[in-house]
């Protein structure tokens, strides 16, 4: 009889995971608690506009690097998938709108017209984002020798930066700049608290032509992933939230959902960490590094992302983020001081002829949002509302015609991400890359377990599609391990 294995969600890592096991000969059923496959890597289509919520820049877009490979076997993009490479990203600051070139030696240069004083340091640090953009990243750790061989033969610059700026932070790998204007342009492109290693490598995978967006964004990329899964004889139950991991003399036996037993001889977790260790293991049984990390790591700060449909194209590029000394209130008493636009421009199929997809991405709490939701829900559709307008407003101010030209809006709050995707304290991308968090390896097991494993962002520090991919491949080999027992 073949061999039966439940997942528990139907993002990037619990495909990947299905999709790796089906192709093994083993039968799999995933159980996701929203309506759609996709987690975090979502989209939404309004009255013919299409609102990107994941994809900024993707690595392992360009051919010939294992990332890549990675994508294709699952799906995740095809052969004669598009990709869009923005030439630059725009920030203000300070009052100046810089425009920031994703090019090295344009890069270069342009953070010398900042400071000539800083010239030898600004070209070390440029020398360090060519290490990166040179390096062939490996999809995820090596599982066998010839793999770990490949890694260290073609990864040697990687290893290398890495051991010199992981423990260093944005900010201190800024200080050593003498500009105030050099500090502040490089502790914007990252948060100054995350390690240096995460700054290197978002410079030089973008830089390298390696950190894209796939045309049709992430609604075509789940589709094509879905589509494979269910092609390999794949089963996705949605609406169907796992109440319960049901484990039987120390093994994964099933799950319960709505209250009905699913058996399996192993269940695969790839979902919310917090919701698995505390909820559906009910607390009993304690796993060494996420039940600290979920405690004490930073976590990426919820967000509000409010979508216009535009009838008329503004020329906005594809990221731009302005100052907003005004304020906006994103809740009572909370003041947000600038915001991101995301342009779609580049993508036909992202709006109508002729028309324009934009994106704007700000901080905003948690608590209150999920509060008024719960308590309130005509309440928390008025303040949606309020929200979006006033974030309207405030692009009117530096894009004048921006208000008249909106036809269709779309508003997610921290709460709608909590509620579609059941994130822990709204993160949507697990724990932030700081110093210590990256020093910290996740282990997929639990102790006191057997045929079960976790994985996603949960498992791997820093997030991203990269990883929640390379993460479901490594959870099917886990598991057919477990399973030959």
């Amino acid at each position: 009889m073949k061999k039966k294995v439940i997942i528990i969600g139907a993002g990037l890592a619990g495909l990947s995971t299905g999709i790796y096991l089906q192709q093994s000969g083993i039968d799999t059923e995933i159980f996701e608690l929203s309506g759609w496959a996709g987690g975090m890597c979502s989209a939404w289509v309004r009255n013919g506009y299409r609102f990107d919520g994941c994809i900024h820049w993707m690595v392992g877009t360009k051919p010939g690097n294992d990332y890549n490979r990675l994508y294709r076997e699952v799906g995740a993009l095809e052969e004669n998938t598009v990709i869009y490479n923005s030439d630059s990203i725009f920030l203000e600051l300070s009052g100046t709108m810089y425009e920031i070139p994703m090019e090295i030696s344009k890069f270069r240069a342009f953070l010398h017209t900042l400071s000539e004083e800083d010239g030898e340091k600004i070209d070390a640090l440029c020398d360090d984002i060519t290490v990166m953009i040179r390096t062939k990243m490996p999809a995820g750790a090596p599982s066998n020798l010839s793999e770990l061989l490949g890694f260290v033969r073609h990864s040697r610059g990687f290893i290398k930066l890495a051991r010199k700026h992981i423990g260093r932070t944005v900010r201190e790998v800024a200080q050593t700049m003498e500009s105030p204007s050099v500090r502040e342009v490089l502790t914007s492109l990252l948060p100054p608290d995350f390690s240096a290693v995460a700054l290197f490598m978002m410079l030089g995978t973008r830089m390298g032509g390696n950190a894209g967006y796939p045309m049709g964004g992430a609604l075509e990329m789940i589709r094509r992933m879905e589509a494979k899964y269910r092609g390999l004889g794949g089963k996705i139950n949605f609406h169907a939230r796992v109440e319960e991991i049901v484990i039987e003399n120390g093994r994964a036996a099933g799950v319960r959902s709505k209250g009905t037993f699913y058996p399996a001889d192993a269940v695969v977790a790839a979902c919310d960490a917090h919701d698995t260790l505390q909820n559906m293991l009910g607390g009993n049984y304690e796993h060494p590094q996420l039940n600290k990390l979920l405690k004490t790591a930073t976590l990426f700060d919820p967000l509000a992302v409010i979508s216009f449909g535009l009838t008329k194209k503004f020329g906005i590029p594809y990221s731009k983020t302005y100052e907003c000394p005004e304020g906006i209130a994103v809740a009572p008493g909370v003041l947000q001081h600038s915001f991101s636009i995301r342009s779609f421009d580049f993508d036909p199929s992202a709006a109508p002829d002729g028309c324009s997809s934009v994106m704007v991405m700000t901080g905003a709490p948690l608590d209150y949002w999920q509060k008024l939701r719960s308590e309130d829900p005509e309440e928390y559709a008025k303040q949606k509302q309020k929200l979006a307008a006033t974030i309207a407003e405030a692009v009117e101010r530096r894009i004048p015609g921006f208000k008249e030209a909106v036809c269709v809006v779309d508003i997610a709050t921290p709460a709608t991400y909590v509620r579609l995707a059941n994130l822990y304290r709204g993160s949507f991308e697990g724990f932030a890359p700081t110093p210590a968090a990256l020093k910290t390896t996740i282990k997929k097991r639990v102790p006191g377990i057997r045929n079960f494993c976790m994985c996603g962002q949960w498992t791997t520090t820093g997030g991203g599609i990269c990883s929640a991919v390379s993460d479901g491949r490594r959870a099917a080999k886990l598991i057919t391990k477990d399973l030959k027992r």
